[in-house]
């Protein structure tokens, strides 16, 4: 009754837990469609070894890297059950995710698809951080889409990449968008939510390694994941409020306000982490647009004084965590570090 769809790029070593977990689960009418975005590690290998063992197991490796949008569309396309469950390499999951989903999805008809708190793991895979954002139960679409997708400054997604979702609906809407590359699957909630309502399960049922503990394997360009968002957030306020001009042009005066909040915020961590290079990158993506492209201007113009000033703000804030008796060492050193690093501005 259910296609888990699971994309996977070069990471041989953990996706062999993500697929122990998967087989583990305590739903055991699936089919799992591994799609391999022609990695260059032994994905394949480990791949085939599970294959043998489990006929659930369809193993689909592309000649060339297709990007996640187009790999997953191509796992979504090789199912045979009306019940897609996306996920993705690397992560863990619960022995009662599927179970858990199905029943949520499977037993309300106006629910478009399903999503959870998502945790965050030690290098133990200990669980340290639970994004626990809703109570258990059915989100209204207005309310998911309106209130929380149109109200986040950042323009950031509740859903992080998986779920389970109706695969009538991904047909009808469109399957994922290749433009928006490996946010597409934020455009596909968004555009899901104009008529179907979500369930959201409290319970921690997949978690993945801090960022520091695994790396992204993708394109993780702050300016470019925030065009990609801010023209997602235009395209879907514009289909939400289309009958009723004024709200419309209430939501994109409040839209391209919160698309400056936002772009600023993201050029200031490029300063922060003196990503020089990156900032003068940004100049090319944002080159289309004049005001985004004055926030730029301003900030370089900053830059001298912004960096050291960020810079001891991070200081200050790492030296508060510390106990005042075992960091006088580290504060000196690292205070001696950054006044090198000040001086080469």
């Amino acid at each position: 009754m259910v296609s888990i769809v699971l994309v996977t790029y070069n990471r041989a070593k953990r996706l062999k837990l993500s697929i122990q977990d998967i087989l583990k689960q305590t739903f055991k009418d699936f089919e799992l469609i591994i799609c391999d975005d022609c990695s260059t590690d032994s994905t394949e290998a480990v791949c085939r070894r599970f294959a043998a063992k489990d006929n659930r197991i369809k193993y689909y490796r592309h000649a060339s890297n297709l990007q996640m949008p187009a790999n997953c569309n191509f796992g979504i396309q090789k199912s045979i059950y009306p019940y897609i469950a996306i996920l993705h390499d690397g992560d863990r999951f619960k022995p009662d995710l599927i179970e858990q989903w199905y029943n949520a999805i499977s037993k309300n008809d106006n629910v478009g698809f399903v999503f959870n708190s998502i945790g965050t793991t030690d290098e133990n895979d200990h669980i340290v951080h639970s994004d626990n954002q809703f109570n258990e139960g059915i989100l209204q679409h207005d309310f998911l889409l309106k209130k929380v997708f149109f109200r986040n400054w950042y323009f950031g997604s509740p859903v992080y990449g998986e779920a389970m979702v109706k695969k009538k609906l991904i047909e009808k809407n469109g399957f994922l968008k290749k433009r928006y590359g490996f946010y597409a699957d934020v455009d596909l909630w968004m555009e899901l939510l104009h008529s179907k309502d979500a369930y959201y399960c409290a319970d921690t049922l997949i978690s993945g390694p801090d960022k520091s503990l695994q790396p992204r394997l993708f394109d993780d360009d702050l300016i470019k994941e925030f065009l990609y968002m801010f023209r997602m957030q235009i395209a879907h306020r514009k289909k939400a409020f289309k009958n009723k001009p004024w709200d419309l042009f209430k939501e994109l005066s409040i839209c391209w306000s919160q698309a400056l909040i936002s772009l600023n915020f993201r050029l200031l961590l490029l300063v922060k982490n003196f990503s020089f290079k990156s900032f003068v990158k940004a100049s090319k993506l944002l080159k289309k647009t004049f005001i985004f492209l004055a926030s730029w201007v301003v900030i370089l113009i900053l830059y001298p004084l912004l960096y050291p000033l960020l810079k001891t703000f991070k200081f200050i804030k790492q030296l508060n965590s510390r106990p005042l008796l075992t960091n006088t060492m580290w504060a000196f050193s690292l205070l001696v570090g950054e006044m090198r690093g000040m001086s080469q501005i």
